[in-house]
């Protein structure tokens, strides 16, 4: 085990973050399959002494790729690599501008066509019932006078879930975290005329009633339809749109006396 690391990583280098350069070099070691699942990683000690760096440090980049869920801690045993380890993306958080907006749209189109594709042939009933009460939250949320951005991630999410491939929750899961903002622009704008507004319910539906139907060709063409249409309406968005959401939700909100 530790010759399998040895073969393969260079000793660090005493310039840059150790713990950091570590973290990435054991990380490659478990995807390249030089430890594999359920191995057992060499002492601290031996870590220590292959990468000429104190054990504090070894004990930094063992506690990061536990976080990242790559290795499992056993109560005397030591640190072991992970069953199924997980693989984390990075993406530079993006900017609050238009172009940013336009680019999370063109990401949700590859990941979100494909699911509700397979979630036309996949779904269960249990599911389905779920997407019918995420679509009718929204709704609500709207009528209670909220955006229903919320809501109207959870309604697309519920459709991936329904394609019965955990990488597709997990791809959305993961992009969800920078889809506040966006979706926040588009459904803003949106709700700015009621034909807009209605054009998305009629959107909703159609995916709704495809998925339902069973016909996977025409849950895609209409989850391309959608998001297609929400570029468009947010082209016609007036030029100030974004700098009032920003101050939306970048005010305090208020505590309750």
């Amino acid at each position: 085990m530790a010759h399998a690391v040895a073969n393969s990583y260079d000793r660090l280098n005493t310039g840059l973050d150790l713990t950091r350069q570590m973290a990435q070099q054991l990380s490659q070691a478990i995807y390249n399959g030089d430890l594999k699942p359920g191995q057992r990683l060499p002492t601290e000690a031996a870590v220590s002494q292959r990468y000429g760096t104190s054990r504090s440090v070894v004990r930094e980049a063992l506690s990061m790729l536990r976080q990242s869920g790559l290795i499992v801690s056993r109560r005397g045993s030591g640190s072991f690599v992970a069953d199924s380890p997980t693989a984390e993306l990075r993406f530079k958080l993006p900017h609050r501008s238009f172009q940013a907006v336009i680019e999370l749209l063109e990401l949700r189109r590859a990941v979100e066509v494909e699911a509700a594709r397979l979630a036309a042939i996949r779904r269960t009933s249990s599911q389905l019932r779920h997407i019918r009460n995420a679509m009718a939250d929204i709704d609500e949320a709207v009528e209670n006078g909220g955006t229903g951005v919320e809501e109207d991630m959870a309604f697309h999410r519920s459709i991936a879930k329904a394609a019965n491939n955990a990488y597709f929750t997990a791809s959305i899961d993961f992009y969800n975290r920078f889809l506040q903002h966006a979706i926040a622009v588009t459904r803003t704008n949106e709700a700015q005329r009621l034909t807009f507004m209605e054009q998305v319910v009629a959107e909703h539906q159609a995916i709704l009633n495809a998925i339902a139907d069973g016909e996977a060709e025409a849950a895609a063409r209409c989850v391309v339809t959608h998001l297609s249409r929400a570029e468009k309406r947010l082209r016609q968005a007036p030029a100030e749109l974004f700098d009032r959401i920003d101050k939306k939700e970048d005010a305090p909100t208020s505590t309750p006396n």
